[in-house]
């Protein structure tokens, strides 16, 4: 199975305890089982409860913007910076790649959490990748295929700071806002949002939808190695909806050779 690269080349504080428990599973990665026993002890045994429903109450992704929808470069850069000062966030995220079955994703950050950061990856393969920063510790990640257990990546290379922090769901917003042609404002239209894998309800929202072309980077894990990779994205047509607050709700873009993705930025509650 060619990697995401060779398809786009061919196709064109925390508790104490915890954090001393993680260290020291890291250490016996090899000799414990692994991805069953690092992921269990990051979840408790159990999935997190459902984020519960605002009931109305406006996404906490912070204030309101007095920007002006209709000028595109300025609300553009206001929308970024809701997400940057955002107290909390939930974004899951699906990737589509020609000939191959969709990848999907999400990342998050809650106030209280144990981690400043959680990633979850699954590949186009099925093989489930987590990522974490956690305070103290750092950037740490474990693997059903390509590592032994639960690792720190003591010496983080430039995916490694992208896909385990929070530079990921800032990073693909900062490229458009730092990279973007073209930019046009569409009109007002409704958005639908899913209900996202870790129990964020569904919602809909009344959004500004932008098009125009930027270029990123998309994160990928190489199995056969145990590693994580950036991809260069020169260039891909988006379309962006920011709702009425200035919050973003969604971001899709698609490459001409046929790889995209689409990001769902969920109303969160504290």
């Amino acid at each position: 199975m060619p990697s995401m690269e060779q398809e786009l080349e061919d196709a064109g504080p925390g508790p104490h305890w915890l954090l001393s428990l993680l260290v020291a599973l890291a250490s016996l990665a090899v000799v414990a089982s692994g991805w069953t026993v690092a992921r269990l002890t990051l979840d408790g045994g159990s999935a997190a409860p459902p984020v519960v429903d605002p009931g109305g109450v406006e996404s906490p992704m912070v204030r309101a913007v007095d920007a002006d929808p209709s000028d595109p470069e300025v609300f553009l850069e206001s929308a970024v910076q809701a997400v940057r000062d955002a107290p909390s966030f939930h974004v899951s995220y699906t990737r589509t790649v020609e000939g191959a079955a969709p990848a999907r994703g999400w990342a998050r950050h809650e106030p209280g959490s144990d981690t400043v950061f959680e990633h979850y990856f699954e590949t186009s393969e099925g093989v489930r990748v987590h990522r974490y920063d956690l305070p103290g510790t750092g950037f740490m990640m474990t693997a059903e295929k390509g590592l032994p257990g639960m690792t720190v990546l003591d010496r983080p290379t430039e995916a490694d700071r992208r896909l385990c922090s929070e530079e990921f769901v800032l990073a693909v917003l900062e490229d458009l806002e730092e990279t973007a042609t073209d930019l046009e404002l569409v009109g007002s239209e409704e958005i639908d949002l899913p209900e996202s894998t870790r129990g964020v309800p569904a919602s809909t929202h009344t959004a500004y939808r932008y098009t125009g072309t930027f270029a990123t980077e998309a994160g990928d894990y190489l199995s056969d190695v145990g590693r994580n990779d950036l991809v260069r994205i020169p260039e891909a047509r988006f379309d962006l909806w920011v709702d009425e607050a200035g919050h973003p709700r969604r971001l899709g873009y698609t490459t001409p050779n046929g790889f995209g993705e689409t990001y769902d930025y969920h109303p969160v509650a504290t």
